[in-house]
């Protein structure tokens, strides 16, 4: 095969680690989208910070980029709703092209989104391409508890407890999670979506049941603000946010399964200090228990990484919406990424 050819459609923090990660694995970068004005006409590889040019500009015209460069795979990297980015995975589907997003929905959006997933999964079909939702929630957050649970001859529950630190992630999670709001704005916004709260971690439960074959029962969600007890500076939004004011949120999932096991996520997705680690930790209850816990995590960058291992994987899938559980199991890829993918 060739080499990989791919679209970045985001230049954000997470496009910008990817087109220094692909390039390294011998991904020939084609287009580069972004709505940002500050970026449009700049060459890619002085934005990602290559030290040398990729003779591809930023571009704010989507249309035009994924019809005029031919390309296998796009890194989408802008928002988290499905709703938002259906219209995303429309154009570069449309197009021939495979997505891969760090989109949280796209984890496992059956549940959440089950007519938008339907439609994206026929219309990826159509075009014979494939759609996956991955990053850091692949290893970390859905195949390690999976992974775990394989030691247990009966499961009773399996609870994660998560530490995210927003400010390294970049501007949309940090607007995703509400930091810099009052008090009222973040209740006027909850009762303004007309839904209730998208919490991300309740995509990774989902997933993990899934994985287990195991059948949801009911679910419950708490999203609730995190208030900063003094005034705090955030780097990503560049002001400072006052005492009383939100710097993140914190989120809880509980659900029941047909078959017994109980799944519970505590989730804090706040702005911490820049000395507090970002933290993952696994606490399986059964015969017999396990544990297991991840810390000094360079999430954005791992992030990435894992999506630059998926990509072979992504190439070499059935057509559809197919979420990371049903890929084979992440890996290293020691080649150029296209001497990973197959030749049929």
């Amino acid at each position: 095969m060739d080499p990989i050819r791919a679209v970045i459609y985001g230049v954000g923090t997470v496009g910008r680690v990817m087109t220094r990660l692909m390039v390294e694995k011998g991904v020939l970068i084609v287009g580069a989208i972004d709505v940002s004005p500050s970026l449009m006409g700049k060459d890619l590889g002085t934005v990602a910070g290559l030290g040398h040019k990729l003779n591809v500009s930023v571009n704010n015209q989507a249309d035009i980029v994924l019809s005029e460069n031919r390309a296998d795979i796009a890194v989408a990297a802008i928002f988290d709703e499905m709703e938002r980015m259906y219209p995303i995975y429309k154009k570069c589907v449309g197009n021939g092209l495979n997505v891969m997003t760090t989109a949280s929905e796209a984890l496992y959006p059956w549940m959440s989104s089950p007519e938008l997933s339907a439609k994206l999964d026929r219309l990826a079909k159509k075009h014979g391409v494939t759609v996956t939702g991955c990053g850091n929630q692949d290893f970390y957050l859905v195949n390690a508890a999976s992974l775990l649970t394989g030691l247990c001859q009966h499961l009773e529950s399996v609870t994660l407890r998560i530490q995210t630190n927003t400010e390294n992630y970049g501007l949309e999670m940090s607007r995703s999670v509400h930091v810099g709001e009052s008090k009222e704005e973040f209740a006027r916004a909850m009762r303004e979506s007309g839904k209730e709260p998208m919490n991300f971690m309740t995509f990774c439960l989902e997933s993990i049941i899934n994985d287990l074959g195991l059948s949801v029962k009911h679910i419950e969600q708490r999203l609730e603000p995190a208030i900063a007890d003094v005034d705090v500076e955030s780097r990503v939004l560049g002001k400072v946010i006052k005492k009383g004011f939100v710097t993140g949120t914190l989120q809880t999932v509980e659900i029941t399964t047909i078959q017994g096991p109980k799944f519970r996520s505590e989730g804090s997705f706040k702005m911490f200090p820049p000395d507090q680690e970002d933290t993952k930790e696994w606490i399986i209850k059964g015969t017999p228990d396990a544990y297991m816990k991840f810390g000094k995590l360079d999430g954005a960058f791992t992030t990435c990484t894992q999506m630059v291992n998926r990509i072979p994987d992504i190439l070499n899938s059935e057509p559809g919406l197919i979420t990371i559980e049903k890929l084979p199991k992440l890996k290293y890829r020691p080649y150029p990424l296209h001497y990973h993918v197959r030749k049929d």
